[in-house]
């Protein structure tokens, strides 16, 4: 007789199966984070950056035979740029890092690296669209980034252009090439200087460029950071210039109370933007309306939205309002001023309280919490420009900027520096740590520098 007999498939014996996993790590969370590296870096060991400009040389021109010019002399102007500080702690525990070591090997070491990476990420956000004035009292004081200091539209030294979001041509970069150069009066068609954009406006640009038979060649700008070119100048892609679809949304409520400086009786539209830790300026909300009191009292409005999430659910560290004058028309709106994104800390000293309203009192841009507001309040508004308009999805900023020290540097006082944390005896198995920077961007020759503003660069 046969044998009946049972087969013991793999289910059956997924107890004796092993669980092997692969010691390659997989990075999902990335950023193209170039001008951390780009921008020359000097060190500095004092708490701000100081710098001399000579503004004019001494006068001079024609005289008669044996003549005289008057007496004359150079000008000379300090600056300076404040550091600050962006910081990240992180902590494994000596279990975890014990129990991890046959697939990740030195799990807290990992952790560190991972962790220096995020903060050139914070570093580069704030080099792009960082605002000291509006954050100075607040939780996480920032230095000011190319959003504000590349920001002129009109004048002798204009260094940006508004494209109202036309598509990306070549003539574009031309126009801000020759208003660098104008201003400059220096010839910048080579790797000390670089355009500063998006992916996707990198891949407009190769679209161009390809229609046009203009072939690049390609430049190391940093170690191991190879790139295209557009006339001998790098172009330098990073990813904190572009929104990726997302957007503030909708401003829930918009109400007018007596108490500031707006006059009665009046009609103010609104938007408002977000610039999201790790990914910099998204879509500005849909326009709002609304009408301060009547009678002779004046007014203050208040904006109230739900905290937008940005990439990786990452939240705003500064808000931008636009409106437009009283009476004005839909679509009216320039900017009125940066927001803090923060109004202070939680009981724990530590976490942050998200920006969930904005009061505008006719002087200044309050950032509230409910009943929650700033220790020290804001007094004026800051980075006011009736040139600088708000965005649409698709729209994005292209800067020309200079590699040379003598035009932008990078101070620090401490680069991305590890420091050891101690566990406590509430946490005695914990192996903490953190990372500081002390930095700040310095543009010391705005002029020197272009920026093209509300591109459209959909290929």
């Amino acid at each position: 007789m046969s044998e009946l007999r049972e087969a013991l498939n793999a289910a059956g014996a997924s107890a004796l199966v092993p669980k092997i996993i692969d010691p390659i790590l997989l990075e999902y969370q990335r950023r193209y984070s170039p001008l951390v590296r780009s921008i020359p870096t000097v060190p500095w060991a004092a708490d701000t950056y100081y710098f001399n400009q000579r503004t004019s040389v001494a006068a001079g021109g024609f005289v008669p035979d044996g003549g005289a010019r008057p007496v004359a002399n150079s000008a000379y102007l300090q600056a300076k740029f404040d550091m600050k500080h962006v910081q990240v702690v992180g902590a494994v525990t000596g279990y975890a890092q014990q129990v991890t070591r046959q697939v990740i090997g030195d799990l807290r070491e990992t952790e560190i690296e991972g962790s220096i990476r995020g903060l050139y990420w914070d570093i580069e956000t704030g080099m792009c669209w960082g605002n000291a004035a509006s954050t100075a009292t607040g939780a996480q004081p920032q230095f000011d980034g190319l959003d504000t200091q590349i920001a002129t539209f009109t004048g002798g030294f204009q260094n940006a252009q508004d494209k109202a979001g036309a598509s990306l041509t070549l003539p574009m970069l031309d126009e801000l090439i020759d208003m660098v150069e104008t201003n400059a009066a220096m010839p910048v068609f080579d790797d000390t200087w670089q355009i500063v954009l998006s992916n996707t406006a990198a891949s407009k640009i190769a679209q161009l460029q390809q229609s046009s038979q203009r072939y690049v060649d390609t430049v190391e700008v940093a170690a191991g950071l190879i790139v295209p070119t557009y006339r001998n100048i790098p172009l330098v892609k990073t990813s904190f210039l572009q929104a990726r679809g997302y957007s503030v949304g909708t401003v829930a409520t918009a109400t007018a109370t007596t108490g500031g400086s707006l006059p009665a009786s009046s009609t103010y539209k609104y938007v408002i933007s977000a610039v999201v830790a790790r990914q910099g300026e998204i879509g500005a909300s849909a326009e709002v309306s609304q009408a301060t009191g009547s009678g002779t009292s004046t007014n203050t409005i208040t904006l109230s939205f739900s905290s937008p999430a940005g990439l990786d659910g990452l939240q705003p560290q500064l808000y931008k309002v636009y409106r437009t004058l009283a009476g004005g028309a839909t679509g009216t709106e320039t900017f009125l001023g940066y927001v803090d994104g923060t109004v202070g800390l939680a009981a724990d000293g530590v976490t942050p309280i998200l920006t969930t309203s904005i009061v505008d009192t006719g002087t200044a841009l309050v950032p509230q919490n409910s009943s929650t507001v700033p220790a020290t309040l804001p007094v004026q508004y800051y980075g006011t420009n009736a040139n600088l308009l708000p965005p649409s999805t698709g729209q994005e900023n292209i800067y020309l900027i200079s590699r040379d020290r003598n035009n932008v540097v990078r101070p620090y006082v401490r680069e991305a520096e590890p420091l050891d944390v101690y566990p406590t005896t509430a946490s005695p198995d914990t192996l903490p740590y953190a990372v500081i920077s002390d930095t700040t961007l310095a543009v010391r020759a705005p002029r020197f520098t272009g920026r093209l503003a509300r591109v459209g660069v959909s290929v």
